[in-house]
């Protein structure tokens, strides 16, 4: 009778400790989009595990049913999944919303911040020029639209004036102050960061352009980048 109980005690011990080594295994997808995510932190509560997504947003992290994962990324709200099952996941976090909801960039206040009509010049619209930190810089420019000897010269200012004002509006956005809510640099680390992976009018004016996923992809870049290409030369120096 005593061996019979030793039989039982190992199958139920083994089977214990098979239970208590699994494994689950999942995605991590921002909410909407289903862009992949790299680098979400992943914590079991009750064993302490902790690992991280790959490129592919894919994680496997010891568990077993009636663990508490939590998933944490910059930019993205943190989530919690209570594992009722150990089939495979997909998780999908929520970005943080008050940052695009702060900062309008085609609301009419920017575009009148961007333009000035003034009488002193035959009532044309004027840009005053600034630097990347919006101070006044002394430069205008002018729409001519008086001037009307060439159709394609007539063209090409206004093609180049609506670039002017692109520029703006995309350094209005990506300001020390606006970038530092979702990219934890600061000072010179931080400007850098911004001479980087300011992105062009072409690739922020894209219908697809989402700035947190953009945001998320160029911290990630720039954390592989060796220590010497993370500080570029300022030519204007």
């Amino acid at each position: 009778m005593s061996r019979c109980y030793i039989l039982i005690f190992v199958a139920f011990f083994t089977t214990s400790f098979s239970h208590a080594q699994s494994v689950i295994k999942g995605r991590v997808f921002e909410n909407k989009t289903r862009i992949s995510l790299e680098d979400i932190q992943i914590q079991n509560q009750t064993s302490k595990a902790f690992t991280t997504t790959d490129e592919k947003g894919r994680f496997s992290i010891a568990a077993k049913t009636g663990d508490v994962l939590v998933f944490k990324g910059f930019a993205y709200l943190p989530d919690t999944v209570l594992l009722t099952d150990m089939h495979e996941r997909e998780v999908f976090l929520m970005p943080h919303q008050n940052f695009l909801e702060e900062v309008k960039v085609n609301s009419d206040t920017t575009k009148n911040l961007n333009n000035y009509y003034d009488p002193r010049f035959h009532g044309q619209t004027v840009i005053y020029q600034h630097d990347n930190n919006l101070n006044y810089t002394g430069g205008i420019a002018i729409r001519m639209w008086y001037w009307k000897k060439d159709e394609h010269k007539r063209e090409r200012l206004a093609k180049e004036i609506k670039e002017e004002e692109d520029r703006d509006k995309i350094a209005r956005v990506f300001t020390p102050k606006n970038i530092a809510q979702y990219v934890p640099l600061t000072g010179k680390d931080m400007d850098d960061f911004l001479v980087l992976y300011t992105p062009d009018t072409k690739v922020y004016f894209a219908n697809n352009f989402n700035l947190l996923s953009y945001l998320n992809d160029c911290y990630q870049k720039y954390l592989k980048l060796p220590e010497d290409k993370r500080h570029p030369v300022n030519l204007t120096e």
